[in-house]
């Protein structure tokens, strides 16, 4: 299985990418063997169904990284300090899921975890190492997007984050949060979700602005409570208006970026 989905537009128009670094499922047989029984194939949570909330990124000359390794065979968006293995919040390789459910019952190794940094990690940050650098190259800069959703956290409905104004500029991060708005999103920034390892990271390369764009389950998804080992609907009348609404706020954040 391919270890990253990329949608290319023909034609890049736009001085951005877009990163999704939590939406993937698939767990190996080898690595699934390790985890507890009782977890089923998709193990919560995932950034539910956002390739398809942002399928339309590629139309507006986005391209897109998408992930289709599950966080918990290796999480691309930590840094890679040791511990390799240990708390979900920090390791590259989670010792338990993100609502603090054990994952194991044989935990790996150091070299196992080694290799899952190896064969699964490395890959994706090198493609999109290389998308950076050609955005760059074609327009002089590059907007990297890095999108995430969640549950726990600020009861809003997208939390904007840039490290405390230190990875992007206002231009940036103010025109989401004012797009965001005239679409009736409830927006907060810098709040809780501030950027993790991706957004850090990148911002350190030149002529690289980041942002992270979280938005919560309930904005999009039908339900109340996504704690559970279920997988949520993707066909209701929230989350194609929620995809309707996204389209207009990125159109028009581009629309003053360009």
């Amino acid at each position: 299985m391919k270890l990253y989905n990329l949608s290319i537009p023909e034609k890049v128009r736009v001085p951005a990418v877009a990163s999704l670094p939590h939406s993937g499922t698939y767990v190996p047989r080898s690595i699934r063997k390790q985890f507890k029984r009782g977890f089923g194939q998709i193990i919560s949570p995932v950034d539910w169904y956002l390739e398809s909330l942002y399928d339309f990124l590629p139309e507006l000359g986005i391209p897109v990284i998408q992930a289709t390794h599950s966080r918990y065979v290796v999480n691309l968006n930590r840094n890679l300090e040791p511990p390799l293995f240990g708390r979900e919040g920090s390791c590259a390789v989670s010792e338990a899921t993100c609502f603090r459910k054990p994952l194991y019952d044989r935990k790996p190794t150091q070299v196992e975890a080694e290799k899952r940094v190896e064969k699964y990690y490395f890959p994706y940050h090198r493609q999109l190492t290389r998308m950076l650098k050609k955005t760059v190259k074609n327009f002089g800069r590059v907007y990297l997007l890095d999108l995430h959703g969640y549950y726990r956290g600020p009861e809003v409905d997208v939390c904007l984050g840039n490290v405390n104004e230190t990875t992007c500029s206002e231009r940036l991060i103010g025109g989401f949060e004012k797009a965001l708005k005239e679409q009736d999103f409830r927006v907060v920034r810098n709040d809780l979700w501030v950027g993790g390892h991706i957004t850090r990271y990148y911002a350190g390369m030149d002529n690289v602005e980041t942002l992270q764009i979280e938005l919560r389950f309930p904005a999009y998804l039908e339900g109340e409570n996504f704690e559970e080992d279920e997988v949520p609907e993707r066909d209701s009348d929230k989350f194609r208006n929620a995809r309707v609404r996204m389209r207009r706020v990125f159109s028009d954040v581009i629309r003053e970026l360009v």
